[in-house]
């Protein structure tokens, strides 16, 4: 893969110009502080790793066809259009009496940075959703908070050896394929050993153009929707994606040397988070508080 097109897309996933600070200095943050969307019509605002979200919509903790995992957090905001979409997969996934997805992280109320693990997150687009291949909660329909702040996802990735464990099987690639044949997911981003994995498998099929390889995510992988014609001020990503699969020697490069060093840089900025530089029109969204 082109070392340029690798920097588009991390410039895309990190920030627009960050904002940095003194090691050891605590960030304050005010979207962490915010409980309750910001009124009016649903609009995201900027882009995943810098905007905010306006009329966000909460989703319920568990419905048919998913889970809500760790609610604790606090991270259960997205964009109305992000909710259908779940809601619509997990009734899929009920009617066929598959087990239920696990959700994971979407974003804060009024979308905003997290300071965390999460550089994007943003503007109510996007959401984590875990791999578990051997769910325990197949045939119930409520689950306790306690049993859902407890399970831990499933890895999918041997990290030494860069490959796709044995569990990542067809039901796991069946998720994958109901989100990326939704017309409303732009991309959906995943380890870049279970890319291989499906380019092995399933190349012919053209959903798998949406899959996207990216680093970490061994144990979920990453729905991002596209920008709506009434979010003005959204912007999904900076490239669009590429004619064809992606299952040529582009993908090599995520087994370089060079793909290692950029991991590690990676898992620094995730580790060091920054306050990125958000679009004017989201200051109006804290200025209640």
């Amino acid at each position: 893969m082109k070392k340029r097109s690798i920097l588009c897309l991390a410039i895309t996933l990190a920030a627009f110009i960050p904002v940095t600070w003194a090691d050891g200095e605590a960030l304050d943050n005010p979207w962490t502080k915010i409980k309750s969307p910001a009124s009016g019509q649903a609009e995201s605002i900027g882009v995943p790793s810098a905007g905010c979200l306006r009329g966000a919509q909460a989703l319920p903790d568990q419905g048919p066809g998913y889970k809500l995992m760790r609610p604790s957090r606090g991270r259960t905001f997205g964009h109305p259009r992000l909710i259908a979409t779940i809601e619509q997969v997990g009734k899929i996934l009920a009617t066929a009496k598959k087990p239920p997805l696990l959700i994971g992280d979407l974003g804060l109320p009024r979308g905003g940075p997290t300071l965390s693990a999460h550089s994007s997150h943003q503007t109510g687009l996007d959401v984590d959703i875990w791999y578990l291949r051997h769910r325990p909660w197949r045939n119930r329909k409520n689950v306790s908070v306690r049993e859902r702040e407890k399970l831990q996802a499933t890895k999918m990735v041997d990290r030494k050896k860069l490959a796709a464990l044995p569990a990542f099987g067809k039901e796991e690639r069946a998720v994958l394929q109901l989100f990326a044949e939704n017309p409303e997911v732009d991309r959906i981003l995943v380890n870049f050993a279970i890319k291989r994995e499906l380019c092995k498998t399933v190349p012919q099929e053209p959903w798998i153009r949406k899959i996207r390889p990216w680093f970490g995510h061994d144990h979920h992988f990453h729905v991002r929707l596209l920008c709506s014609p009434s979010d003005r001020l959204c912007r999904t990503n900076t490239d669009p994606l590429p004619e064809g699969n992606s299952c040529d020697s582009s993908l090599d490069w995520w087994w370089s040397e060079e793909a290692r060093q950029d991991e590690a840089k990676s898992t620094d900025r995730q580790e060091h988070p920054v306050m990125p530089n958000l679009p004017a029109e989201c200051a109006p969204l804290t200025k209640d508080l």
